[in-house]
């Protein structure tokens, strides 16, 4: 789906916003296939902070070995990665209030 720069801000502006310091979770994102498995790499990272880091280290893992693979093939998907002791504690100070 292509969108116009207004209607991105539109959407972007729709989406509630926690702040970092107080989110249970930080962002990373994988690559998956059309079947929604995620790609990994021979040490077994399959989540990046960045999009497209994740795309280069994907592309090149898999690359080495199959010269007609097509990372436009797969897509990108944003996941939580859940820090427990945030997550208590966020729940913890909730609890006490």
């Amino acid at each position: 789906m292509v969108q116009t720069i207004e209607q991105a801000i539109k959407n972007e502006n729709k989406r509630i916003k926690i702040p970092t310091k107080i989110r249970p979770f930080d962002v990373g994102y994988r690559i998956v296939n059309k079947h929604g498995q995620a790609l990994a790499l021979k040490n077994g990272a399959s989540i990046f902070s960045l999009p497209s880091l994740a795309e280069k280290a994907i592309e090149k893992e898999f690359g080495k070995n199959d010269p007609n693979f097509d990372i436009g093939k797969h897509s990108v998907e944003e996941v939580a990665i859940v820090n427990l002791s945030k997550f208590h504690s966020y729940f913890e100070e909730v609890k006490d209030e």
